[in-house]
C-alpha cells in the first residue's frame, strides 16, 4: 500500500512539473485552433444525447471560447466569448491546479470532468460539480467577453431514441436515408452542411418523432461541430 501511495505522489509531481514548467505558472499552448481546455459536465445518469452535447466549456488555443447554451428544440447550441491572452493563462493556471488534488469520488452528483493540454498531451481529472474545486466552470463562463451566439457550417445529425409514441410524427429530414447513416443502426450518427438541415428541424421539438426508410420512427439531435471536430468520432474525443 504504502509503495502504491509513493507511486501516485510521484506521478503527480511529474505532472506539476510538466505542467509548471522551470517553475512558473502553467503556460498554456498559443497556436492553432484545437482545444487546450475542455469542461464536461455530467449529471447523475447522462441521457444516451448527453454524449452528443457540446461540452460545457471549450477552450481553444487562439483564445476562442465556446459554451453549451439550452437547446432550441432538436439543436444543440452554444455561445461563443473571446477572452485575452491574461484571461487564457489565469483560467488555464486554476485548471491545472486541480490535477494536483487528484479525482473526486461522486459517481451519482454532478460532475465535472476537466481535461487540460500541455506539450505532453492531455490530462484529465474530474470534480463535484457543486464543490468548491468545481468552481472553475463559473470561473470559465465569466472569462473574457461575450461574442454571440456559436455557428458552424457543419453539423452532426444523431439518432438518439427509437420509438414508436409521439404525436409529431415527420418525413426524414435528410437526403441521405436513415439506413445509409454511418452506424446504422446501432448508433447512426451523420455529419452534414448545416443550413438544409437547420431549416427542416426549425420547429421540430424533442417529441418529434421522424419516419426512416425501413419504417422506424425516431428521435434526432443537431450538433454543430466544433473548430476541430470533422467526423462523428471525434464529438466525445477532446
Amino acid at each position: 500500500m504504502r509503495r502504491r501511495l509513493t507511486a501516485v505522489k510521484f506521478s503527480m509531481l511529474v505532472l506539476l512539473v510538466v505542467l509548471a514548467g522551470c517553475g512558473g505558472e502553467p503556460v498554456p499552448p498559443r497556436t492553432g485552433v484545437d482545444p487546450i481546455l475542455v469542461i464536461r459536465e455530467y449529471r447523475g445518469l447522462a441521457p444516451a444525447a448527453a454524449r452528443y452535447a457540446l461540452p460545457a466549456f471549450t477552450l481553444l488555443a487562439d483564445g476562442t471560447a465556446v459554451l453549451a447554451a439550452d437547446d432550441q428544440g432538436v439543436v444543440v447550441t452554444g455561445t461563443r466569448r473571446f477572452l485575452t491572452p491574461d484571461d487564457v493563462d489565469r483560467l488555464y493556471a486554476r485548471a491545472a491546479g486541480l490535477l494536483s488534488s487528484g479525482r473526486d469520488d461522486a459517481p451519482d452528483a454532478s460532475t465535472l470532468v476537466i481535461r487540460i493540454r500541455t506539450a505532453s498531451g492531455w490530462h484529465e481529472t474530474s470534480v463535484r460539480g457543486d464543490g468548491d474545486r468545481g468552481r472553475v466552470v463559473e470561473a470559465a463562463t465569466r472569462a473574457g467577453t461575450d461574442a454571440g451566439r456559436y455557428h458552424s457550417e457543419r453539423v452532426a445529425v444523431v439518432v438518439v431514441a427509437d420509438s414508436d409514441g409521439g404525436s409529431d410524427v415527420r418525413p426524414w429530414p435528410l437526403s441521405t436515408p436513415a439506413t445509409a447513416m454511418p452506424g446504422y443502426p446501432s448508433r447512426p450518427c451523420l455529419v452534414t452542411d448545416a443550413a438544409a438541415v437547420l431549416a427542416a428541424v426549425r420547429t421540430a421539438t424533442v417529441d418529434t418523432r421522424w419516419t426512416t426508410d425501413d419504417g422506424h420512427r425516431v428521435a434526432l439531435r443537431v450538433r454543430p461541430l466544433l473548430s476541430y471536430e470533422k467526423s462523428c468520432t471525434d464529438l466525445s474525443a477532446a
